[in-house]
C-alpha cells in the first residue's frame, strides 16, 4: 500500500510524488513550487503517457476490471445534527464555520453547549466544494491553530489536516457530538 504515486498540482502543473498510504485522500498536500496547500482530492493523478491506465485512481485495477472503490458522488449538500439535542444545521456551498453559540460568535452553525465552554466560538470549518461531474466534497479542518481536541470518528484533527467527511461520520467536538449526514434524494423538507 505504501507505493509512490504521482499527482499533478492544479495551479502550476508540477508533478509531485507521494506515498499512497491509508487516509491519504483526507490529507492536505503542499506543492513545493507554488507553496499552496490543498486537499489531496484536488490533485489529479499523473500517469506518464507511456502507461495505458486511467488518470483517475481506483476506477480500474491492474486487471482492467472496474472496482467499487470509487465512492458514489454526493449530489446533495450535507447537514449536521447535534446528537444530544437534535439541533440541525444545513450546510451550504463554500465555507461553513461551526462553533459554540454565543452573542459574539460569528459561526454559521452555532451549537448550544449550555454552560460548557470548552468548544471555541469558531471550532472547525467545513468547506463544501463542488467537483465537476462528481458532486460535492465536504472537507473539515480546524478553524485555528490551537483549540481543544476535535475528532472525526476516532481520528484526531491536527492543525493543517483537512479531512473528507462521509455520510454517517461523527464529528466529536468539545462539549458536543455532531453527526454528518448527506440526505438522499427522497428526503422531504417539511
Amino acid at each position: 500500500m505504501n507505493e509512490i504515486i504521482q499527482i499533478q498540482c492544479p495551479s502550476d502543473g508540477a508533478i509531485l510524488s507521494v506515498k499512497n498510504q491509508a487516509g491519504l485522500e483526507s490529507k492536505n498536500v503542499t506543492c513545493p513550487i507554488c507553496k499552496q496547500s490543498r486537499p489531496f482530492t484536488q490533485y489529479k493523478r499523473y500517469v506518464p503517457k507511456t502507461e495505458e491506465h486511467t488518470q483517475y485512481p481506483n476506477q480500474h485495477g491492474e486487471d482492467g476490471q472496474e472496482h467499487t472503490e470509487v465512492a458514489a458522488p454526493n449530489l446533495s449538500i450535507g447537514r449536521l445534527t447535534v446528537v444530544a439535542t437534535g439541533q440541525q444545521f444545513q450546510l451550504r456551498p463554500g465555507r461553513n464555520v461551526v462553533g459554540r453559540q454565543a452573542a459574539s460568535s460569528e459561526a454559521d452553525c452555532q451549537i448550544n453547549t449550555g454552560e460548557n465552554r470548552r468548544m471555541s466560538r469558531s471550532q472547525v470549518v467545513i468547506e463544501v466544494v463542488k467537483v465537476p461531474g462528481k458532486g460535492f466534497v465536504h472537507q473539515v479542518r480546524l478553524f485555528k491553530e490551537r483549540c481543544n481536541a476535535t475528532f472525526v470518528n476516532h481520528t484526531r484533527i491536527e492543525n493543517g489536516d483537512c479531512l473528507v467527511l462521509h455520510h454517517g461520520d461523527l464529528l466529536r467536538l468539545p462539549d458536543a457530538d455532531v453527526k454528518f449526514e448527506i440526505p438522499d434524494g427522497d428526503d422531504t423538507d417539511l
